[in-house]
């Protein structure tokens, strides 16, 4: 939401904003402007492929058999 907000105000006002900004600034502008309109597409599959991705991150691929000694102490007097 934040991105289209952001997006959506600069096309409202995009260019009274850069009157001022020298040229290299206005070529940074551009980049974020080209980068927010390229990371809102994505914004739909990364909600069908990241779920995925994290849960098999978390998945165990080896599992381990690890030996264990237990000691019982018991009184005497039982």
């Amino acid at each position: 939401r934040r991105v289209a907000d952001q997006l959506a105000r600069h096309e409202a006002d995009g260019a009274q904003i850069t009157l001022t900004f020298s040229e290299e600034e206005k070529r940074q502008h551009q980049a974020d402007v080209t980068a927010w309109r390229r990371r809102l597409t994505l914004f739909d599959r990364d909600v069908e492929s990241e779920p995925a991705r994290i849960r098999g991150f978390y998945e165990v691929h080896a599992t381990r058999v690890e030996p264990v000694g237990l000691v019982y102490l018991w009184p005497d007097t039982n």
